[in-house]
């Protein structure tokens, strides 16, 4: 097989992964998938596209959006600590990344794991400190920005864009109807 065809094998994989549901392993094989597409390119002393290259960042605008839109276990919605906040965690415990980085690793853990941290007596800072050390500095990771990274923009950020593509009437999408004060959202229903 030529090389132009492993690499379109590569990326139709990526897509195949991206329409299953969201899990920790998919975006790790996403990311295994976007990294050796870049390698491909660079054997041919070609630059990354632009594409790869997003999949590789993860910037405060990221950190942000993504953190608005969590749908925490405990019911609520957003950002469960501060930049502040998460910022003194990590200093706590001696991680030095990215703010943004370990705000949106932080509030990731505490969204996706407070129920079960509730059920064994460990909803604390420290609890939720470690498992997003953990999954950022996971040795098969690539480092913590690609890490969050793979993940944001391979699982996360396509959900966010599918779910702002639904309407509803009036023109309005399930996103800014989820603030309106006369409207609750409950997994993809809109009850007013």
């Amino acid at each position: 097989m030529d090389k132009s065809k492993y690499m379109q094998h590569l990326r139709d994989e990526i897509a195949a992964l991206m329409e299953r549901p969201v899990s920790l392993g998919r975006a790790e094989e996403i990311c295994a998938y976007a990294d050796t597409l870049c390698a491909l390119q660079k054997l041919d002393g070609g630059d990354h596209s632009r594409e790869s290259t997003k999949m590789m960042s993860f910037t405060e605008s990221d950190a942000k959006h993504w953190a608005e839109h969590m749908e925490n276990d405990d019911g609520s919605t957003g950002p469960h600590w501060t930049l502040e906040q998460a910022t003194a965690v990590a200093n706590s415990i001696g991680v030095h990344t990215d703010p943004w980085v370990w705000f949106a690793a932080l509030n990731m853990e505490y969204s996706d794991n407070w129920e079960t941290a509730g059920k064994y007596g460990l909803d604390r800072p420290e609890y939720y400190a470690d498992l997003a050390k953990a999954f950022l500095f996971d040795k098969d990771g690539g480092g913590p920005e690609v890490k969050i990274a793979g993940y944001y923009h391979g699982v996360v950020e396509p959900r966010l864009k599918k779910a702002q593509k639904i309407s509803l009437p009036y023109g309005r999408d399930i996103l800014s109807m989820h603030n309106h004060p006369n409207n609750t959202i409950y997994k993809d229903k809109v009850f007013g």
